[in-house]
């Protein structure tokens, strides 16, 4: 209740909640918990709520559902939400409470999305729990978790990236390093004891800034992907995670002849988004998607596009 009481609430929503301006011991424990371990993933990403009654998970900010929290996989469904820190059991049990109905062709696709998703979940009279995944019986211990921390390779990520022949040699290295965790995101230079002051993404003000929410949930990635979707007549892109991201290309919703012309869009949005970060970060300019779409369709795709 203390903890609640001191680090719950602001923008920053999160099934950790932390007010980094306080600093103390559920600072440095959220710290920890939100380091990653294993490539790009976090500690925290080992736990998952198991729903029973739902009255004890949060819909949106917890992990439940899926490894992340429901607001990173439908971004655009959480920001028309207005209870943001409803539980299971609210929104399974009673009606979506939006800011507006769901209207604009990525909105009504997100909750098309979420039914499916949620059809398949019952409440019952168990009492909700929580599942570490690492653990067969998801029973966390010391033991498992310093197993699972002894099969880090510091030296090699394990993350391998296809790099695309046609984009500029700078939009690869970005992406190779980005991949790696290796940008300076705010969390990254957090990690390094820099201090930088609002963990807030720049470009969305809602999340703390990291590789995986910069380029996959962040509320301006998102909708620069669905333009791109549009555009090059895929599917929607929903990605989980950046490793997700780049390997878009290799879905089987993407036919072969043009696979590398997806390959090299995707990694040129990535380098367009990370600009326009920058952009923002230190010359205090005003971000619109339509003005970043309009990057990524002046690339020079004269010699491709004939494919699409």
């Amino acid at each position: 209740m203390v903890i609640e009481a001191l680090h719950v609430g602001g923008s920053a929503w999160s099934f950790l909640p932390v007010k980094n301006s306080l600093g103390g011991v559920w600072h440095n424990i959220v710290q920890v918990i939100n380091r990653p371990v294993v490539g790009s993933r976090r500690f925290r990403d080992y736990f998952r709520g198991s729903v029973g009654r739902g009255d004890g998970i949060l819909f949106w900010l917890d992990p439940w559902l899926k490894d992340v929290p429901l607001k990173d996989v439908f971004p655009m469904l959480f920001s028309l939400e207005v209870v943001k820190t409803c539980s299971v059991e609210d929104r399974l049990r009673g009606e979506f409470l939006w800011k507006h109905d769901p209207e604009l062709p990525s909105e009504l696709t997100e909750l098309a999305a979420l039914n499916v998703a949620v059809a398949q979940v019952s409440l019952s009279d168990r009492k909700d729990d929580w599942k570490w995944l690492p653990d067969k019986a998801g029973i966390f211990s010391v033991k498992s978790a310093k197993q699972l921390l002894e099969t880090v390779d510091n030296s090699n990520s394990g993350f391998v990236l296809q790099w695309c022949k046609w984009v500029p040699i700078k939009c690869n290295a970005f992406v190779w390093r980005a991949g790696l965790n290796r940008i300076p995101t705010i969390d990254s230079l957090r990690r390094r004891g820099i201090g930088v002051g609002d963990a807030l993404c720049p470009l969305c003000k809602s999340v703390d800034e990291s590789v995986e929410h910069l380029f996959t949930s962040c509320v301006i990635a998102s909708i620069l992907w669905q333009k791109v979707s549009r555009w090059c007549r895929i599917p929607p892109i929903f990605a989980f995670s950046f490793k997700d991201l780049v390997e878009i290309h290799n879905g089987p919703a993407i036919i072969p002849r043009v696979k590398h012309i997806i390959h090299g869009i995707i990694f040129v949005s990535c380098w367009v988004l990370w600009a326009a970060r920058n952009k923002v970060v230190f010359s205090g300019m005003e971000v619109k998607v339509d003005s970043l779409f309009g990057e990524v369709r002046s690339l020079d795709l004269s010699n491709f596009m004939v494919d699409i």
